[in-house]
């Protein structure tokens, strides 16, 4: 297994999580809270002032100096807040986008470590949600309320032991109505914890059909369809507003019933305070400090509900973070002999996708040697792209061995592995960013005249001189400048540019057209010049010169040899050879196609 990296933990379930997630940031988090609850306190101090006003300006004769004495305290006091709000602001954001920095580095380098297979269990969707929706979600509870809900505990809590020593019976008078407003609102969050489950489950169903509306916006377009008529869109956003329907019927009387409770202390301080006043237990200053005090401990607890609230979206968020962070990295074993050659073998290889899953590949066994081309050849669903992918380890074999130079692929380090193989596939991925970054993924060091060796070799330094800017043009998300033939032109100069002994072909030419069909190949056949060649290919007269096929079908190896040899012995390699020629032959309903003019041509 492989080595963990040094860092902390993946935080732990629970509100235990949440402070792990704290992490380094705790002192400044703790510094944020402190002033926050400092602030607070301070936002009181108005309220004492006041009812040391009204009985000065209520004195015979009023007492005015005192009155203004007491307005420039009380405008001290606010100024003093407002330092002290925005110094918790300062260090809890610091310290929340330091943790926010912290988590997605390391949910970034786990999706780098952990194997194919855990995507294929996952929707785009739900990965996003996870490393922004959720990280996010961390980012707010830490910045916003962490410090709110400290402080909502802290200064009500003091204040009220303070009104308690100036007079008991209005201090219970203040908080009396605390205990119904409560079980409401714990009524009302009883379920809290599964309707945010529910709930995120609906966004990351969202969010992966809303990612696929997008994705294939042109074939959409082509069926006339709209968001309203896509399936899942349309079903999962139905889905969002039946769920805050039904939310707001089972809980709306509850939150109802919570805020006007909390805002009705005035209806038991009044007459309280009134008949103390008359009696003469109560001063005028008592009076109006429990009138415009009291109040303020019932609405702070408004702030402590709503920050529990988020707290309950935070432990879903992160009990999916914790899921992630604890995902099994791809297997290494501590192996030390270095590949004696660059040649591949196969020995009684299997594989599936899971482990309740049909075999993809069954017994696979059969030598790619040092130098040599290999070619793949079966029917669709054969196994020959899977089988490819176990080579990088993209996909694990699940018995028998991968052997790169007479080494299991898996006791070699995997940037050691990656170091010696290149990739060129049929979908090729391009990044946002100019031709020269998408290049140098291949050698971040290259130089600008190992970059244009290697587009002139892949037959692509013309095509990108015309370009506006050159290398240096921006690229569209996923290419979108650039057609099929240059794109593959240009990830063929990036295996150019790696240089690998090793290289893995999976129908790089499937989606061009004759033109560049015939400059990718003039460019593949520079590529596989003295390297170790595994080539997947439909076409079979583009490896009929191979040095060595292997026909597969069902996961197995039928049979296996040169062309000549398979066209002698081989039925399932003489069926394809023979559909491949028919193929050649084909003509759109059966006759050539008239072309502008009248003039005939081949389809």
């Amino acid at each position: 297994m492989a080595v963990p990296e040094e860092g902390p933990k993946p935080p732990p379930p629970g509100l235990a999580g949440l402070f792990r997630l704290l992490g380094l940031q705790g002192p400044l988090v703790g510094l944020s809270a402190l002033s926050a609850s400092v602030a607070a306190a301070l936002g009181l101090v108005p309220f004492f002032i006041v009812s040391r006003m009204a009985t000065a300006i209520y004195a015979e004769p009023a007492r005015l100096e005192e009155v203004r004495a007491l307005a420039l305290v009380a405008v001290g006091a606010l100024l003093l807040r407002y330092t002290f709000v925005a110094g918790a602001t300062v260090l809890a954001h610091v310290a929340a986008f330091r943790i926010l920095h912290d988590l997605r580095l390391r949910i970034a380098h786990k999706l780098g470590a952990v194997p194919l297979s855990f995507f294929s269990r996952r929707t785009t969707g739900s990965l996003k949600a996870t490393l922004m929706d959720d990280v996010n979600q961390v980012e707010s509870f830490v910045a916003h309320n962490f410090p709110d809900a400290v402080a909502a505990v802290v200064v009500p809590l003091s204040t009220a032991l303070a009104l308690v020593w100036v007079d008991w019976r209005m201090a219970v008078a203040s908080i009396i109505v605390a205990p119904f407003a409560v079980g409401a609102m714990a009524y009302t969050m009883r379920n809290g914890a599964d309707a945010h489950v529910q709930w995120n489950a609906i966004q990351h169903r969202m969010n992966s059909a809303l990612l696929e509306y997008i994705r294939g916006i042109k074939v959409i377009k082509t069926f006339g369809l709209s968001a309203s008529r896509f399936g899942e869109l349309s079903r999962s956003i139905q889905e969002g507003l039946q769920w805050m329907e039904g939310f707001m019927r089972t809980n709306g009387r509850g939150y109802g019933a919570f805020g006007a409770l909390i805002g009705s202390s005035l209806v038991f301080l009044v007459p309280a305070g009134g008949w103390l006043y008359s009696k003469g237990e109560l001063s005028l200053e008592e009076l109006v400090l429990f009138l415009v005090l009291g109040p303020q401990l019932l609405m702070s607890m408004m702030r402590l509900m709503f920050a529990w609230g988020n707290v309950e979206k935070v432990q879903v968020g992160n009990a999916r973070i914790r899921e992630l962070l604890l995902t099994p990295d791809l297997e290494e074993r501590a192996g030390t002999q270095a590949p004696a050659h660059d040649g591949l073998s196969f020995r009684q290889v299997d594989f599936r996708y899971d482990a309740a899953g049909p075999d993809v590949l069954r017994q696979v066994t059969f030598d790619a040697p040092a130098g040599k081309v290999t070619a793949l050849v079966g029917p669709s669903g054969a196994g020959k792209s899977t089988l490819v992918k176990l080579v990088p380890r993209l996909w694990e074999a699940t018995g028998g061995v991968v052997a790169l130079g007479d080494v299991d692929v898996r006791e070699l380090p995997l940037e050691q592995l990656l170091s010696r193989v290149s990739m060129v596939f049929q979908d090729v991925f391009l990044f946002h960013g100019t031709v020269r970054d998408n290049l140098r993924l291949g050698r971040a060091d290259a130089t600008e005249a190992q970059l244009e060796a290697a587009c002139r070799a892949a037959r692509a330094h013309d095509f990108i001189r015309a370009l506006p800017q050159g290398y240096d043009t921006m690229l569209g998300e996923r290419g979108a400048r650039l057609s099929g033939g240059e794109k593959q032109r240009l990830s063929i100069a990036r295996a150019l540019l790696k240089d690998a002994p090793v290289l893995l072909l999976d129908e790089a030419t499937a989606f061009a057209d004759p033109e560049n069909e015939a400059r990718i190949q003039e460019a593949l056949s520079e590529l596989c010049e003295g390297r170790t060649v595994v080539v997947v290919a439909h076409r079979l007269s583009t490896i009929a010169t191979a040095d060595h096929i292997v026909v597969l079908e069902g996961g197995e190896v039928r049979d296996q040899g040169t062309h000549d040899v398979l066209l002698s012995r081989c039925a399932l390699y003489q069926r394809l050879w023979a559909s491949h020629s028919d193929a050649q032959d084909w003509t759109l309903g059966g006759a050539a196609l008239p072309a502008p003019g009248g003039m005939e041509v081949a389809s």
